[in-house]
């Protein structure tokens, strides 16, 4: 994806034109048979391995975490049923830095860094198509639209990265509405889409996109963040920063 050539595209637009950690609500739990961690949408993680406040879990398929023992696909996990190598409980990070924005991983998400180094996606293990990308790219003319024109200016050029973007991922989109939303982290300008994926089924696509300093951080999210939030704003409003 040529992310930083559509930005770059916008933002000479634009000068053109005007010349002329995190809380979720998941939660383990336990009872007479054993620990099991429950979603916000009142699923359980279950079926394989699971990254929980930053240690890796085996859930079976009832959804009970395997303690002090050898998982099935031959792995040791403590007695907490975090995943260990010769007695050491491996981690990974919570939160991934992606230029100046850090995002926070949802519990039972796994995540993977672009080529590119200027992204990430988040999915949901469950099989579910449910996606988050978040990209952050650093481009001194956002800096320069700013000053010389304004806050204002920065939608123009919002409309045409999310536009650009929309045309790269494909024809079978369609715009359904756009809107500004402010959360912690400031103004979101926000644009829901519709698309039709291979099977020809309609899914939801939303983009949220913010300017801090000379970066642009865009959220794309297919068919919702997923399990463990009630709304894609709940996201960007926990997960990005």
């Amino acid at each position: 994806m040529k992310k930083r050539a559509i930005i770059i595209m916008a933002l000479t637009g634009v000068l053109a034109l005007a010349s002329s950690f995190c809380s979720f609500a998941g939660e383990w739990k336990q009872d007479t048979t054993g620990w099991f961690y429950q979603n916000t949408n009142g699923s359980y993680l279950s079926g394989g391995w699971y990254w929980v406040d930053g240690k890796s879990y085996y859930f079976n398929d009832r959804g009970y975490c395997l303690t002090a023992t050898t998982t099935p696909d031959n792995y040791t996990v403590d007695d907490s049923g975090a995943w260990t190598v010769n007695g050491e409980v491996q981690t990974r990070e919570a939160e991934v830095t992606v230029s100046n924005t850090r995002v926070v991983i949802p519990n039972g998400y796994e995540w993977e860094r672009d080529e590119e180094g200027t992204g990430i996606t988040l999915n949901e293990k469950n099989g579910s198509d449910q996606g988050v990308l978040v990209m952050a790219i650093q481009e001194d003319s956002i800096s320069e639209v700013r000053d010389l024109f304004g806050e204002s200016a920065l939608k123009m050029v919002s409309d045409e990265v999310v536009q650009g973007l929309t045309d790269e991922i494909g024809e079978n989109m369609f715009k359904v509405s756009s809107s500004t939303k402010s959360f912690s982290t400031g103004a979101w300008y926000c644009y829901s889409y519709k698309a039709t994926n291979d099977q020809g089924r309609e899914v939801p696509v939303e983009f949220y996109t913010n300017f801090v300093g000379s970066e642009i951080r865009i959220v794309v999210v297919l068919e919702g963040a997923g399990r463990e939030f009630s709304s894609n704003d709940e996201f960007v409003q926990n997960c990005i920063r």
